[in-house]
C-alpha cells in the first residue's frame, strides 16, 4: 500500500517539476501565451478544438490581440501573426520543414502535401507541377467549362432554393477527378448533388484535429481502424481513402509486383500522359523519380481529390454570399460582364474572363477574406537555428502562422475586415499580391492555384451575367458563423435560387 502510494507522490512530483519547468524556464519561457499549452500542448488543444467546437484559432487570436505578434501555443510551439516572419519561414530555401508530427494527421505521408522531407517532396512536386502549370489550365479550362454549364443548368431548373453549399462541393470534386484521373466522379448529376465519395469526403473532416492533439493514441488508433471491416467501424477517412483505392485500381491497368517488400509497383503504356495519375506512374517523369507504389499512388490521389475540391469550393461558396451581400459590388460587376459579353448568347470563356479587371479583384478579395484552410500551419525550425526578433530559438520549435490571421493583419490591410475588391486596382495593388497567405509561399505553395483561379473566374462570370441569383433570407445576413476543423466548417449551408436573365 505504502509503496504504491509512494509511487503516487513520485509521479505527481515529477509533473509539478516537468510542468514548473516548461513554464518558467524552458526555452520558450520568455514568450507570453497560455500557460496551460505550455504545460500540456494537447489538452489545451482539445479543450479548444473539441469542448470549445473548432474555436482554438479565435483563441489565438484573442491571445494575439492581448500579447503581441508572438504567442506560445505549446510545449514546443510558437504562433507568430507578423506577416514578415510568415514570409521569411515560408520562403524558398528558409530550411524550414514541416512538422511530420502534425502532418500526417491532416494528410497522408508521402505525398505532395504531407511529405516532410524536403529533397523528396521536391522530387515528387516536379513530377505533378506541369500539371497544373498556368499552360495547363488552358487545356483545362473546357472541362472547367463544361461542369460550370451542367451546374447552372441543374441550378436554374431547380423548383426550390438549392443548397449550393453541396453543389459547390460537387463541381470542384467532379473537376479535380477528371483532372487527376481523366474519369467522371459524378456528383453533379447525383440527387441534392452527394455522390457516395463527397459524402465519405465531408464525413472525414469531422474528426478534425483530434489526430494533431493526440498524436500517438490517434496513431495507434488509426492503425488499428484501417484494418477492421467497414461494417464494424465505417470511419469516413478510412471509406474514402478505400474509395481512392478502388479508383486507382480500376484506373491502372499494367502493374506487377516485383519490389523486395511485395508492394505493386506500376508502370504504364501511355504515349499521351493526359491525366495527373498517368503522369505519376510513368517512370521517364524526371530525373530520380521512382514510380510509386499502389498505395502511394492511392494516397497521392486522396490527397489530391481532397485539397482540390473543398478548398476550392468554400471560396465558391464566399464569393457568392460576399457579391451578393454587397450591392455595390454586384452592380460594377454586372457591368464589367454586360459590357464584355453584351449578348446572353456568347460563350463566356476562361480566356475572356481572366482579362476582366473588376472580376479578378473581386476574386482576389474572395480569396483573401475566404477560409479553405484557415488554421495553423506549422514550420520546424533547422538545425541551424532561428533568430526571431533577435532571440535565438532552438532547433525543433515549431512556428505556427494561419492564413485567416495574415489575411486581415491591420499594418498590411487597410479596413482588414471589409470586402473590398477596389483595393486591388489601387497604385499599390501589386504589392499586396505576396501578404495573401491562402495559398501559401514557396516551395509548399498549393499546386492547384491556377486551377482554383479558372473555377471562380468562369464560374462567377457566367452565374452573374446569365442569371438572377437570390439568397435565402437565412441565408442573407450580415456574418457567416464557422469554426476551424482543419477547414473552415459554417454553422449553415448556402441556399440560393437561381433564374435565367430576360434577354
Amino acid at each position: 500500500m505504502y509503496s504504491f502510494f509512494g509511487l503516487g507522490i513520485s509521479l505527481v512530483a515529477a509533473w509539478v517539476i516537468r510542468a514548473l519547468y516548461r513554464v518558467y524556464f524552458h526555452p520558450l519561457s520568455r514568450y507570453p501565451g497560455s500557460k496551460v499549452a505550455a504545460v500540456s500542448t494537447s489538452w489545451w488543444e482539445w479543450y479548444w478544438n473539441y469542448v470549445q467546437n473548432g474555436r482554438m484559432l479565435f483563441e489565438i487570436e484573442k491571445l494575439h490581440e492581448k500579447y503581441g505578434p508572438v504567442i506560445r501555443i505549446g510545449v514546443n510551439d510558437l504562433h507568430v501573426s507578423d506577416p514578415a516572419i510568415y514570409q521569411d519561414i515560408s520562403r524558398i530555401n528558409s530550411g524550414f520543414t514541416k512538422d511530420p508530427f502534425f502532418y500526417q494527421f491532416i494528410s497522408l505521408p508521402g505525398t505532395s502535401i504531407g511529405e516532410t522531407d524536403p529533397s523528396r517532396h521536391r522530387i515528387r512536386r516536379k513530377v505533378l507541377t506541369p500539371a497544373f502549370s498556368t499552360t495547363r489550365i488552358h487545356e483545362l479550362a473546357p472541362i472547367v467549362q463544361d461542369k460550370t454549364e451542367q451546374l447552372l443548368a441543374r441550378l436554374a431548373a431547380a423548383k426550390e432554393p438549392v443548397c449550393f453549399t453541396d453543389a459547390a462541393k460537387a463541381y470542384t470534386l467532379d473537376i479535380i477527378g477528371k483532372v487527376v484521373l481523366g474519369r467522371e466522379i459524378g456528383s453533379l448529376t447525383k440527387p441534392e448533388f452527394i455522390s457516395e465519395l463527397s459524402e465519405h469526403l465531408q464525413a472525414a473532416f469531422a474528426i478534425g484535429w483530434i489526430g494533431p492533439s493526440f498524436p500517438i493514441m490517434s496513431s495507434i488508433a488509426l492503425w488499428v481502424i484501417q484494418r477492421l471491416p467497414l461494417f464494424i467501424f465505417p470511419m469516413p477517412q478510412v471509406q474514402f481513402q478505400r474509395a481512392c483505392a478502388k479508383m486507382t485500381d480500376s484506373y491502372l491497368k499494367n502493374f506487377h509486383s516485383d519490389s523486395s517488400d511485395g508492394a505493386s509497383t506500376f508502370s504504364t503504356a501511355h504515349g499521351e500522359r493526359s491525366a495527373v495519375i498517368d503522369m505519376l506512374v510513368d517512370p521517364a517523369a524526371t530525373k530520380d523519380y521512382k514510380v510509386p507504389t499502389k498505395n502511394e499512388v492511392s494516397d497521392e490521389l486522396t490527397m489530391l481529390l481532397t485539397a482540390g475540391s473543398d478548398t476550392s469550393s468554400t471560396a465558391i461558396i464566399s464569393a457568392i454570399y460576399y457579391i451578393k451581400r454587397h450591392e455595390k459590388v454586384l452592380n460594377r460587376l454586372c457591368e464589367e460582364l454586360t459590357k464584355a459579353f453584351p449578348s446572353l448568347e456568347e460563350e463566356i470563356t476562361y480566356e475572356k474572363v481572366k482579362e476582366l479587371p473588376y472580376l479578378t479583384a473581386a476574386v482576389k478579395e474572395v480569396l483573401r477574406l475566404a477560409h479553405p484552410l484557415p488554421g495553423r500551419l506549422p514550420r520546424t525550425i533547422p538545425s541551424s537555428g532561428y533568430s526571431l526578433y533577435g532571440n535565438a530559438l532552438p532547433r525543433g520549435t515549431n512556428i505556427h502562422t494561419s492564413a485567416y490571421l495574415l489575411n486581415r493583419h491591420s499594418d498590411i490591410w487597410r479596413d482588414p475586415h471589409e470586402f473590398d475588391p477596389t483595393r486591388w486596382m489601387q497604385g499599390d495593388s501589386a504589392d499586396l499580391e505576396k501578404h495573401v497567405a491562402t495559398f501559401g509561399r514557396g516551395a509548399r505553395q498549393c499546386l492547384g492555384k491556377d486551377l482554383a483561379w479558372c473555377e471562380l473566374w468562369v464560374l462567377l462570370a457566367n452565374l452573374f451575367r446569365r442569371y438572377d441569383v437570390r439568397l435565402t433570407p437565412e441565408c442573407d445576413t450580415p456574418k457567416r458563423e464557422w469554426v476551424d476543423v482543419v477547414i473552415a466548417q459554417y454553422a449553415t449551408k448556402l441556399y440560393m435560387t437561381v433564374a435565367p436573365m430576360e434577354k
